[in-house]
């Protein structure tokens, strides 16, 4: 038989992960909206760096780049894994199907190694690329990778590719 004794610490735990869980429920909805809109602010930005004077209009995932009045390029957010975890990358495309520019939005990559890939002197080198053309050095093609970092490098190879075919199947 339970007695009272052996009851109330778990009621009290009850009742304590149920308020808390309530105050977290309630903390969530309070900022989640903002966080939103300040998650696509800085997508914008960096949108802006790619097409600097263009505006954007979300569709599905993929981003449209207009400049009064006319389409100038596309983007999409691509994730891919890199060495340090979970990589988010923005490719953008010209309409001619070439890449417009390459940003890493997030990643958990090395500091000072395989962060470096996020460095402009490496992802200048996607720009005015197709997407066979969107090779690493080391596997036959153009692109320099980061020295000491070839799976970072891999890895925004992997997405600027990823992110080049489905921009080139939505254009269609």
């Amino acid at each position: 038989m339970v007695g009272k004794e052996e009851v109330r610490p778990v009621a009290v735990l009850v009742i304590t992960c149920l308020v808390w869980g309530a105050l977290l429920g309630l903390t969530h909805s309070a900022t989640e909206k903002r966080i939103e809109e300040a998650e696509r602010a800085e997508l914008y930005r960096t949108l802006s760096q790619i097409f600097p004077s263009a505006q954007f209009k979300e569709e599905n995932g993929y981003y449209t780049c207009w400049e009064n009045g006319v389409l100038v390029g596309y983007a999409v957010e691509v994730e891919e894994r890199g060495y340090g975890g979970k990589m988010r990358v923005l490719v953008g495309a010209l309409p001619d199907g070439t890449v417009a520019g390459v940003r890493i939005l997030s990643h958990g990559e090395t500091p000072g190694l395989g962060a470096r890939v996020t460095e402009e002197t490496f992802l200048e080198q996607f720009r005015g690329k197709e997407l066979g053309g969107v090779v690493l050095k080391k596997d036959g093609g153009e692109i320099e990778g980061v020295t000491g970092a070839t799976i970072s490098s891999r890895a925004v190879v992997r997405a600027v590719r990823s992110g080049l075919e489905n921009l080139l199947r939505w254009m269609e």
